[in-house]
């Protein structure tokens, strides 16, 4: 139990000199609601948790300079920990792109919150420790991501949201391979309908703001690949590469567009279907218009087409 005390407190005493971190030899089952009105959320939690209050965390990664606070308790060598934190630089990139700002905040984790126990550890295990892009979330109302984390011998899951300069971080973690739970914790966790910055129920911005304006006519039909005489012919269709972040994360799956394919040899109207965040997206839709091709036809006439695209993203 020393020996988990110990490594478990490199998580939770991060950016806070001076405070210690104690896992509780706690049993029970019985957890316990906690909410903060000042923070706007709820959450289960073993027991009512310790307070820490952080101040001026700051991160190479944009207008950031973070103060809040974190609230961590523990169970049967589990420990899980709460970061309600107020950006009090500048908060207008969540407006315009809160897919962007979520990657921002990934990166704030990884590289801010999580370095201090990455670095305690010896060198040739540092570079296995990893952050795993999961999953988008928008049940809550509230833009937000999952990733799986592992650091040396302990491994769990984090969760964070974002409203306007608030970000809320969840992380649980314990020993790999150890018997224990993660779903009331995640699963109980909620946002006041009063937090600055919510988005209204239902109306949760999950695009990548990638849409493209028209360059056709108003008046000028687009035809599904059915309607056509003659469908597209691709000529040279260029693959979108990974970028940086997106391996640091270890992301994979597929971006699937939406275009037209004009008349006049244009990719337009591009719309996205499905995305993958930092900056696999926007791979995938500048490969898109870079496609040449000719196009399709209808009686003997070139006729834009509506046409479903596919880029895959695989690491190995």
């Amino acid at each position: 139990m020393k020996a988990l005390t110990k490594y478990l407190a490199l998580f939770f005493a991060l950016g806070v000199a001076g405070s210690a971190t104690k896992v509780l030899a706690q049993t029970s089952n019985q957890w316990v609601e906690f909410s903060s009105n000042t923070e706007y959320f709820r959450v289960s939690l073993p027991h009512l948790p310790r307070e820490e209050t952080l101040k001026n965390l700051k991160t190479n990664y944009g207008d950031v300079d973070l103060t809040g606070k974190r609230y961590e308790a523990s169970l049967d060598g589990a420990t899980y920990a709460v970061w309600a934190l107020t950006n009090t630089g500048d908060s207008t990139q969540q407006r315009k792109d809160p897919d962007r700002y979520l990657d921002a905040c990934a990166q704030l984790i990884w590289e801010g919150l999580l370095k201090p126990a990455r670095d305690k550890l010896p060198v040739d295990r540092r570079a296995r420790a990893a952050m795993v892009y999961t999953k988008e979330l928008s049940a809550k109302t509230l833009p937000g991501r999952e990733y799986s984390v592992t650091i040396g011998d302990v491994t769990g899951t984090t969760q964070f949201f974002v409203a306007e300069s608030r970000l809320y971080v969840l992380l649980a973690m314990n020993f790999i391979g150890a018997e224990w739970t993660r779903e009331p914790f995640f699963q109980s966790f909620t946002i006041s309908p009063e937090v600055p910055g919510r988005f209204p129920s239902g109306e949760v911005n999950t695009g990548p703001g990638t849409n493209t304006p028209s360059s056709l006519a108003s008046n000028q039909p687009i035809f599904r690949s059915v309607e056509v005489t003659k469908r597209v012919r691709i000529l040279d269709k260029v693959e979108p590469v990974y970028t940086d972040d997106a391996r640091k994360f270890q992301i994979q799956g597929t971006v699937v567009l939406r275009a037209v394919f004009s008349a006049t040899g244009e990719v337009t109207n591009i719309s996205v279907i499905r995305k993958l965040p930092h900056g696999l997206t926007q791979r995938a839709v500048e490969a898109a218009r870079g496609i040449r091709f000719i196009p399709a036809e209808k009686d003997g006439h070139p006729v834009s087409m509506w046409m479903q695209l596919e880029y895959n993203f695989n690491l190995y």
